[in-house]
């Protein structure tokens, strides 16, 4: 006991002894160096971190703002085009159903020359090119030829918009107009035109293995 009591007195006086000592200015200038240390540990350790974690997520809101916005203007830039889709997408649906996935040429020669005869046209020719396929679809360009008067060419054109199919008739040339023996003008017609029909199972897959453009 008495040798930890000499102990002590040799170590001197512990840390709160000494500034219990110190005047009353020494103690106030500790006071405030605490106070300052204490508050640049608080702004190293903790304010700092959070200034920069404010920063950062402020500059992702402006981004996000941003990209908002932009997308925004997007949206009312198409607005008009969209009003559009729902009908289109309804008139390709019904056009669908005058397609056909048979190979009807030869079929479609017969009706056509059916057609003329009934109008009082001559067809002459009627001449299918290779199918062109397309994104849903193929479409068969086709030149004809035909011979008769003005009135039964208007007929056999009338004749063709009732069929049910779709054959659009893309240029009409009349020419060498000619007077037969009982007095009528007959017209020679050239005409260029497409009918379509629905692509065929191996045309859909080839569509599908062909690199997209």
């Amino acid at each position: 006991m008495a040798k930890a009591q000499a102990q002590k007195q040799k170590k001197g006086p512990d840390f709160f002894t000494k500034i219990a000592g110190l005047k009353k200015q020494a103690k106030l200038a500790i006071l405030v160096l605490s106070v300052i240390a204490a508050g640049a540990a608080f702004y190293m350790l903790y304010y700092t971190p959070w200034l920069e974690s404010k920063t950062a997520l402020e500059g992702e809101l402006g981004n996000l703002a941003s990209s908002i916005q932009s997308e925004q203007t997007n949206i009312n830039k198409h607005k008009p085009i969209a009003q559009y889709i729902l009908p289109v997408n309804n008139t390709f649906s019904y056009l669908k159903t005058y397609l056909t996935t048979e190979n009807e040429i030869p079929k479609l020669i017969s009706i056509i020359s059916d057609l003329g005869q009934r109008a009082g046209a001559r067809v002459t020719l009627f001449a299918p090119r290779a199918a062109i396929p397309r994104t849903d679809y193929a479409e068969i360009q086709f030149t004809m030829n035909l011979e008769g008067t003005f009135l039964n060419v208007l007929k056999f054109f009338y004749s063709l918009s009732q069929m049910e199919r779709l054959i659009n008739i893309t240029s009409v040339n009349m020419n060498q107009p000619r007077m037969t023996e009982n007095h009528v003008m007959v017209l020679n017609v050239n005409c260029e035109g497409s009918t379509y029909r629905l692509l065929t199972s191996s045309e859909i897959e080839a569509q599908k293995a062909a690199p997209q453009k």
